[in-house]
């Protein structure tokens, strides 16, 4: 008796899907209901840690710019009495004019990218507390945040194409590639929090504390005490816990 046989294309076929669909399944793991809430808080350490760099780095700056405006004010005072410069007042004394205006900007923007790096900062914090804690109302300033600052660098991009910065990157074709493959990894970050805040929001809505009479015992008893039941979905299902809590809380 013949058995049936499957062909050389078939089984070929057969490998190349089951490939694909491991290499989707290992893809997906981490936003995966058993692994969201570890990437989530790994995000959250990420994101603390990064914004607070940011925050340092930009405040390291605006100290600089600080002291480079008052340094050139100074110089601007005393350019009458300081013998090195070699060109006439008029174009010494226009030329640091120009470097103080440039100092000036500068200082402006690092005040503004503070403000933004603490705001940031902030939200981080706020974010690794509301995963932390299970609390869905901390992480929604981080996706706020997240969402505004990801639109702006798009549209900062836009901004910064005819730079210099374009030309040391080799060209606008790698520079697109490399900003927007830094904006999808953003993306990315922002899908596995907003994934885990609403699988948060879920649970909320699933949780159900139900009141439950007891009999009235009789008289000269101990009385019995109301229970309540705390629904919730776990790892592996429906969970119940039993609390006497007046808020139904463990």
């Amino acid at each position: 008796m013949l058995l049936p046989t499957v062909s050389g294309t078939s089984a070929a076929g057969c490998k190349w899907k089951n490939c694909c669909r491991r290499s989707w399944e290992m893809l997906m793991a981490p936003v995966s209901p058993k692994n969201l809430r570890t990437t989530a808080l790994l995000t959250s350490i990420y994101q603390l840690l990064i914004s607070h760099c940011a925050l340092f780095l930009v405040l390291l700056g605006l100290a600089h710019a600080e002291q480079m405006c008052e340094v050139l004010e100074l110089d601007i005072l005393d350019q009458k009495d300081n013998g090195f410069y070699n060109m006439s007042p008029f174009h010494n004394d226009l030329r640091l004019q120009t470097a103080a205006q440039l100092a000036v900007a500068t200082e402006n923007l690092l005040y503004v990218l503070a403000g933004i790096a603490g705001t940031y900062a902030l939200s981080a914090i706020s974010l690794f507390f509301g995963v932390f804690k299970n609390r869905p109302g901390l992480i929604i300033p981080w996706l706020v945040v997240e969402f505004l600052l990801m639109i702006g660098l798009g549209a900062l991009v836009f901004m910064l194409r005819d730079t210099k910065i374009v030309q040391l990157l080799g060209g606008q074709v790698p520079y697109f590639i490399i900003c927007y493959i830094l904006i999808c990894m953003d993306y990315c970050k922002w899908y596995v929090i907003h994934s885990f805040y609403q699988s948060l929001r879920t649970m909320n809505k699933l949780r159900e504390i139900a009141t439950v009479a007891i009999p009235c015992p009789a008289p000269g008893a101990i009385p019995y005490r109301f229970q309540r039941e705390h629904m919730y979905l776990g790892s592996n299902g429906y969970k119940h816990i039993l609390t006497e809590s007046p808020d139904g809380q463990c």
